[in-house]
């Protein structure tokens, strides 16, 4: 295809540059996968039981009743519970 004796170029798809500023989001099912171990995720029950002490992490709760759990967030709640053996 050219135009004006100039050759177009067929236009390339772009793909967004990752946003920085963007909060990266856990679905419950995910929160329970990674703080479960070999034989399985976190049981729902402990998770709610956690929850319902406000010993578990923050949650961030949609408008359609699903949970959220922002990585930062499941990341700091998890620093507080680590203790240095050395240290007691």
């Amino acid at each position: 295809m050219t135009t004006i004796g100039r050759p177009v170029r067929p236009t390339q798809a772009r793909t967004p540059a990752p946003r920085t500023d963007q909060r990266v989001l856990l679905t419950l099912e995910q929160v329970l996968a990674e703080l479960g171990g070999p034989a399985g995720p976190l049981p729902r029950s402990t998770w709610h039981d956690w929850q319902r002490k406000g010993r578990g992490p923050k949650v961030i709760r949609l408008p359609n009743g699903q949970v959220r759990v922002a990585r930062d967030d499941l990341n700091g709640w998890l620093d507080g519970l680590t203790s240095d053996p050395a240290a007691s």
